[in-house]
């Protein structure tokens, strides 16, 4: 039994038109790797995603103080 909370599975992900290209073509890649180091990477990947965006919101929260301060 599935429920709401429970993570999709990897054959709904594939064949949902909304997935995004990019994701697929991980997808397929990270397959045919090693799946411990297919998981190591991918969670890097997300650290290093989540830094970056981090920084973004930090910075348009710096853009926004400087432009009610000016």
């Amino acid at each position: 039994m599935s429920t709401a909370l429970e993570s999709p599975s990897l054959q709904s992900v594939m064949a949902d038109p909304t997935t995004s290209g990019w994701l697929k073509l991980a997808l397929e890649g990270a397959l045919q790797r090693d799946p411990a180091d297919a998981l190591n990477d991918s969670l890097l990947l997300a650290g290093l995603l989540e830094e970056r965006l981090r920084l973004l919101f930090d910075l348009a929260g710096l853009e926004e103080i400087a432009s009610e301060k000016g």
